[in-house]
């Protein structure tokens, strides 16, 4: 009797490993507000997060004259912001006699807060320049400035957003020639002065080339967490707006070969997915950032967008990898998702499994979290089978591929050439129902024609694909 007891409990074990699958899900868990008696003056337009898990987020006032410049944080297990400074009630934001116009970027490394911010207009015109606040050991008594006309050099332009090395290279974009700057906070490299730039003034534009008219900026920098950014191989990544919803200059940029000490020699290569989600038009700031995976994580703040999605770059290429729930979202709403309407920045926890999406116009915050949970591998929805032609087509190295499973599915997803020879195995698994983008990159492999192939128990589907170098 025990031993047919143990067999039934096998085979039952057996049918739940094939029905059951584990699988990593993002989940809308919490609100967070800022203070009530601020609900009319506060804007939030970008955050970061310290290592302590404590977030910080920036109000300005460049999208909004009625709000205030002011920072806000919020410490683990809160619900609601408290404000940091506010730069509207101390004068720093005064027109004639203050430095902070517009706040634009904040990061943290260590115990240090960085605020980027352009500096008031009429005080300064015909000049438009920028300052950057240090707050030491996050106390507002203890704050170093730099900027035009205070101390430090390189400020003579618009900066916006803000990034930080492990090494304490702040990276910034600027308006003067399109492009981003780097500022040594590092007192172990003496070659460039502490809070100044690195030279040269002005390095490779962005590669939506010019702006036109003070429309068009990198408005977030984002870096990988950690990273060794004197190695020429470690990339980083802007954020830009387009100058109209016509005139698309805008988008993500993927820099590489340079290095924090030799900035001018990086190389821009705009980032395309296959759905065109990261061809931004004219709102900003369209905020982003990195986790510790080296997921981009970007905030489709337009209202053609309203998500914030998690992309794995391989070459120039975008893999869309997360989503998270959105009410009002325009490519997956999801009834219990956050009731996002203009996310704007996105920040991700150090284990990359908390996300906090700040929303300008909801005047909010929102929390999700990571779960792995169990899910029925049989789909129940109107999925069909499908493999979709390959993007982009031609291509040069590397291309995107996706593909449809109807129900759970041992899965081949290969590349042929004209002979029929297989000359790679992108996929050999078995796989749940969903849908699936891979990519491809056929940089060993000579100009010509290939297929690509996906082979089901049931289904086999062949695409045409041309490589061209």
């Amino acid at each position: 009797m025990r031993t047919i007891l143990l067999k039934i409990l096998s085979i039952t074990l057996i049918i739940l490993n094939i029905s059951f699958a584990q699988v990593e899900q993002w989940r809308y868990t919490q609100r967070l507000y800022f203070p009530p008696e601020d609900s009319l003056v506060v804007r939030p337009y970008l955050s970061t997060l310290a290592s302590d898990g404590t977030l910080w987020v920036i109000s300005s006032r460049l999208l909004d004259v009625n709000a205030h410049n002011a920072i806000y944080k919020l410490a683990p297990g809160d619900t609601v912001f408290t404000k940091f400074i506010d730069y509207s009630e101390n004068g720093d934001s005064d027109t004639l006699t203050g430095n902070i116009g517009f706040l634009r970027g904040i990061t943290v490394l260590g115990n240090t807060l960085y605020v980027v911010a352009t500096q008031p207009y009429p005080k300064t015109a015909p000049n438009t320049v920028s300052a950057t606040y240090l707050y030491p050991n996050f106390d507002t008594t203890q704050v170093i400035k730099y900027g035009f006309g205070i101390q430090g050099s390189g400020y003579g332009s618009f900066n916006h957003g803000a990034a930080i090395t492990k090494d304490s290279i702040l990276f910034t974009g600027i308006s003067f020639g399109t492009t981003f700057r780097c500022y040594n906070f590092s007192y172990g490299w003496t070659s460039v002065g502490y809070g100044s730039y690195v030279p040269p003034p002005q390095y490779v534009m962005e590669p939506g080339g010019p702006d036109q008219g003070g429309k068009s900026f990198i408005r977030d920098v984002a870096l990988i967490p950690n990273a060794n950014y004197a190695d020429t191989t470690v990339p980083f990544y802007t954020s830009r707006n387009s100058i109209s919803s016509t005139q698309l200059t805008g988008g993500i940029a993927k820099w590489i070969n340079g290095s924090q000490y030799d900035p001018q020699t990086y190389d821009p290569f705009r980032v395309e997915d296959f759905d065109f989600f990261l061809q931004f038009i004219d709102p900003y700031p369209y905020g982003i950032d990195v986790d510790q995976n080296g997921l981009l994580w970007v905030a489709g703040i337009d209202s053609t967008r309203r998500w914030v999605k998690a992309f794995e770059i391989d070459g120039i290429n975008a893999l869309e990898v997360y989503d998270l729930p959105s009410q009002f979202s325009e490519d997956i709403p999801d009834p219990n998702g956050a009731p996002m309407t203009s996310p704007c920045d996105v920040s991700i926890g150090p284990n990359a499994s908390t996300a906090y999406v700040i929303d300008m116009w909801s005047r909010a915050a929102f929390k999700f979290e990571k779960q792995v949970i169990s899910v029925e591998d049989e789909y129940n929805g109107t999925l069909d089978y499908s493999l979709e032609q390959n993007y982009p087509n031609p291509f040069n190295p590397s291309t995107m591929i996706r593909f449809t499973l109807q129900n759970q599915s041992n899965v081949k997803l290969i590349v042929t050439d004209v002979l029929g020879n297989e000359v790679a195995t992108i996929v050999d698994e078995n796989l749940p129902a969903g849908k699936y983008t891979k990519s491809f990159n056929a940089s060993n492999l000579p100009s010509g024609v290939y297929f690509s192939s996906l082979i089901t128990d049931n289904f086999k589907q062949t695409r045409k694909m041309l490589l061209l170098r």
